[in-house]
């Protein structure tokens, strides 16, 4: 039996109901986020039946590892392997150089400063390096679209890793061509309604929590971070890059807001953190029967220190490419617009009065009648790496249905879906 812990979470009876209300939304706003990882599993799990092993880049000799051209290559090195995939190589910044490399064909190096350290050869005097508690963290690459800023870190460690965080070499049956860190964050901008006073620590904005990438050698690891632009600009009053019309207003009367085409992103992080192969056991309620349980709870190594960045951005100048739909099936279910940057796809749905986004599934499929694959955490944005997405087929599937009956299965989504609809771009 599968116990929520979210559920389990007791909400006392001398609470006054405006208290009692934001607990609820509060369970409600992480019942949606678990929502998008169960949605997210079944993306994975397909996309794991077709992956064919790759040798993963590790390195045991610290060495070998030094002369490797970590420091602004890291997009090359590792796009592929994650689960956000990208062409992030092609017209990326670069903030620190590789001490021998070259950023020829880059745009935006900031290099200074005579010393190096460590095995990226980062620039220890450059604000895009930082150290704190024996690890070194170099914000070394960005790409960002109207939809997602991508950032390339190398994260390095005076002592070895512990071996369990290297599950793409260590950990039998493991699925995934990448490894992952978890982070804590904190995040803002410097635009009206994201700020740091503005965010402060509500639901409804995306902070990093996670980076996905490789170990280059038992103390370094590369990876990419993944930055929702369009959750930050909902959460801030905005629709993302379009306002949504159909019948009643789903802004909500909130301001749309855009992105400018250069900008500075604050990320601030405090934890660094991996899983280990153990477990301990911990006591939770059980919502059915109201006592206590123990279940089994993996084991975390922590790394806490202060790296904080303050990253200037120019957003990428390929435009957002948005094909109006603006259809509904009899009970007012559809799309409003698909959308399509360089990276990513996504569709934006229509509901009638009164519907919960959450209660539907949005898939698409390329021009061949292939589902794409989930951008990330968020399981209804879609890559189009490597696809033909020049037509994709957008179906819009009962939340229950997609989970209990569908699961997935293409041709079970073509006949089971509520609405679907083709679009050229």
């Amino acid at each position: 039996m599968q116990n929520d812990k979210f559920d389990a979470i007791p909400i006392p009876r001398e609470l006054s109901s405006v208290v009692k209300a934001g607990i609820q939304e509060g369970i409600r706003e992480q019942k949606q986020f678990r929502r998008k990882r169960l949605l997210l599993r079944y993306s994975m799990a397909a996309a794991a039946l077709v992956l064919v092993c790759v040798g993963v880049l590790l390195v045991s000799d610290p060495a070998m590892a030094a002369k490797l051209p970590l420091i602004g290559r890291i997009f090359s090195m590792v796009q592929e392997r994650v689960s956000y995939k990208g062409d992030f190589s092609d017209d990326a910044q670069v903030y620190v150089e590789e001490e021998s490399g070259s950023t020829q064909g880059k745009k935006d190096a900031h290099t200074s400063g005579e010393r190096s350290d460590g095995v990226s050869g980062a620039k220890a005097d450059n604000p895009y390096v930082q150290t704190s508690n024996g690890l070194t963290v170099t914000v070394s690459e960005a790409n960002c679209t109207g939809m997602a800023l991508y950032l390339a870190l190398c994260i390095e460690n005076e002592e070895d890793f512990p071996a369990d965080f290297i599950k793409t070499k260590n950990m039998e049956g493991y699925l995934h061509k990448y490894d992952s860190l978890s982070l804590v964050t904190e995040s803002y901008y410097d635009l009206p309604g994201l700020g740091k006073e503005d965010r402060g620590t509500g639901m409804g904005y995306s902070s990093p929590y996670y980076i996905e990438g490789n170990f280059v050698d038992s103390r370094t690891f590369t990876g990419i971070i993944r930055v929702s632009l369009e959750e930050d600009l909902m959460g801030s009053g905005g629709t993302g890059n379009q306002e949504i019309k159909s019948g009643a207003d789903q802004n909500q009367g909130g301001k749309v807001k855009t992105l400018p085409e250069q900008f500075t992103y604050y990320l601030e992080i405090s934890d660094i953190y991996g899983e280990l192969m153990e477990y301990e056991d911990i006591q939770v309620r059980d919502p059915e029967s109201n006592g206590m349980i123990t279940i089994p709870e993996v084991v975390m190594k922590h790394y806490e220190g202060t790296w904080k960045f303050a990253i200037k951005v120019n957003k990428n100048q390929t435009e957002i490419q948005n094909v109006k739909v603006n259809k509904t099936n009899e009970k007012g279910v559809g799309i409003a617009f698909v959308e399509r940057t360089e990276f990513e796809i996504r569709a934006q749905i229509l509901l009638p009065e009164g519907a919960k986004p959450y209660d539907y599934v949005i898939t698409i499929f390329d021009a061949e009648g292939k589902q794409l694959d989930s951008q990330g955490e968020n399981a209804e944005v879609f890559s189009t790496y490597g696809r033909d997405t020049d037509t994709v087929y957008v179906y819009v599937c009962d939340y229950m249905q997609f989970m209990d009956e569908l699961k997935g299965d293409e041709k079970k989504i073509m006949e089971g879906a509520l609405f679907e609809a083709q679009v050229n771009f």
